[in-house]
């Protein structure tokens, strides 16, 4: 079976459960030689210190001058059982056996080879080897006479396999425990590579790596810009498109707070709001952008969030054709209503003769809009702008309300960080709002006055600001809610699911060009509303 097929937690169960063995089986080993090599050590020692003492008796040295008896064999063979040794073997000077725990061995030579450093040199000292016994740690040590010449040697020996059968039932122990720790092991590897396969939402490795080169090559191929950021605001993707869009450098801003690369951004409100925004119009770094922001969620928890935008001015054409057409739609079909009421009555009244009547109504209508076409075009230096205002003269004519363009109005072109698009989106946005609360005010009293229903309009261009002014005598604006509240997206004193858009508008493109929006009642009726907008680039 290929490794890739196995899942990840039985992957991580069996990784951690074979590193803990062979970490543990080492440790056992480790283990059992430090405790082999400290018994041979200690009973080295043991040994080498029965010997020296046995080597400096006066019994033994007279022993040797004058030769053992049955009786000494025996006292040395109970004193080998006393200290728990193997044996205790006494030889003369040329290394032949006075005293050993067989008899048949005594007068033969000592085995071992290792007699040469007491018998010549007169050393004490501890030595490993294989003896008649067998292999054993031995503590060996001259025999001098009074007038210090070497006589014979005392050798004093554990058998090494009785070593290793004192060591055996530690390491017995030591197996039992590193099996009940590799049983713990496993259980733990199981919980935590199940805790931690939950929080990689169950992929495994493969799937993981497979879905990031997937997901960096779909970013990276996306015309549109995208970043994201963490729940602690930093920068955690960013695409090519977006640094190209932004102007930015992707190695010197990633994981970087956002407020640092980007101080214009508000993003960070995502986070906080869990609020998903849809074609949001934002400016970043002198940049005029589309945007779509979404929180990411994680187990119902919001851990970043991410952006994805485009240049406005990619869409600019587009906008502009479709901004130009639902205007002269809206002209169009409003002047079509009313010409068919006015077509009606002239058919009328050429049936019934009254042809005078029908040439004052004909130029009593090319008048009025020869005349309002004039006043536009003279103060109105903007097309965009002026055939908004034409449009939305016929619609409020349609809805039964009058709109207004102020005598002294006047707007020269605009200067160029100034798009008319806006201005457009600006005054559409407060004169929509405008016919709302005036309908609202008709509903409530059927029997509105007439001046109650017209709806003025002021637009001045002679300082260093540009100010719009729409101004109303409907319901004024709601008590519930603050100022601050209005301008809030989503927010509105009308049907929060469709409504709650404009005035956010028109507050997000007024702090863009670094300009205010107020809005205040009127004394008696309705609300007066007014765009500040600085010609000049502020800071």
């Amino acid at each position: 079976m290929k490794w890739s097929r196995i899942s990840f937690r039985h992957r991580m169960l069996i990784i951690m459960t074979l590193s803990g063995l062979i970490e543990l089986l080492l440790l056992v080993a480790a283990g059992f030689v430090y405790v082999k090599y400290a018994q041979e050590d200690e009973m080295g020692n043991k040994a080498l210190g029965v010997a020296s003492f046995l080597a400096k008796s006066p019994y033994v040295i007279e022993m040797i001058e004058n030769g053992v008896s049955d009786e000494s064999q025996q006292r040395y063979r109970n004193l080998t059982t006393l200290i728990g040794a193997t044996f205790i073997v006494i030889g003369d000077h040329k290394g032949i056996r006075l005293v050993h725990p067989i008899d048949e061995r005594v007068g033969k030579p000592m085995k071992g080879g290792d007699n040469h450093r007491a018998l010549i040199n007169g050393e004490a000292y501890i030595s490993v080897a294989k003896g008649s016994l067998g292999y054993s740690v031995r503590g060996k040590s001259a025999v001098l006479n009074a007038n210090g010449e070497i006589i014979g040697v005392v050798s004093v020996g554990y058998l090494i396999d009785r070593l290793q059968d004192r060591i055996e039932p530690f390491l017995i122990y030591l197996l039992g425990m590193a099996l009940l720790v590799v049983a713990a092991n496993g259980v733990v590897s199981s919980y935590a590579s199940h805790r931690f396969q939950r929080e990689i939402l169950g992929f495994e490795p493969e799937e993981i790596g497979r879905f990031y080169v997937e997901l960096d090559v779909t970013l990276e191929t996306l015309k549109e810009g995208i970043i994201t950021i963490d729940e602690g605001g930093k920068l955690r993707a960013i695409n090519k498109s977006a640094c190209q869009i932004l102007g930015l450098v992707k190695s010197e801003c990633i994981n970087r707070p956002l407020s640092d690369v980007l101080p214009e951004s508000d993003l960070h409100t995502v986070i906080e709001t869990a609020r998903t925004d849809h074609d949001i119009n934002l400016y970043l770094n002198d940049k005029r952008l589309i945007a779509n922001r979404s929180p990411i969620i994680v187990n119902d928890k919001v851990v970043g969030a991410v952006s994805s935008f485009r240049l406005r001015d990619d869409l600019t054409e587009l906008t502009e054709q479709l901004a130009k057409t639902k205007e002269y739609a809206e002209m169009l079909r409003s002047q079509t209503h009313e010409h068919r009421n006015k077509l009606n009555t002239i058919s009328g009244m050429v049936q019934m003769g009254e042809l005078d009547a029908v040439q004052y109504l004909i130029g009593q209508e090319t008048a009025h809009y020869q005349a309002l076409i004039e006043f536009l075009r003279e103060t109105i230096k903007e097309p965009l702008i002026a055939g908004m205002l034409l449009g939305k003269t016929e619609r409020a004519r349609e809805l039964g309300l009058v709109l207004v363009v102020e005598e002294g109005s006047r707007l020269e072109p605009l200067p160029n960080r100034i798009n008319p698009e806006d201005l457009v989106t600006i005054l559409g946005n407060l004169i929509d709002n405008a016919f709302d609360a005036t309908r609202e005010a008709i509903r409530l009293e059927p029997l509105l006055s007439p001046n109650r229903r017209t709806i003025e309009v002021s637009i001045s261009d002679f300082g260093n600001e540009v100010i719009l002014e729409v101004n109303d005598q409907g319901c004024g604006l709601p008590n519930t809610l603050s100022t601050q509240a209005l301008v809030t997206r989503g927010v509105s004193s009308k049907d929060s699911q469709t409504r709650g858009v404009g005035l956010y508008l028109v507050s997000e493109l007024a702090i863009r060009y670094h300009g205010e929006l107020e809005m205040l009642n009127n004394k008696q009726h309705g609300a007066r509303m007014t765009v500040y907008l600085p010609k000049e680039e502020q800071r």
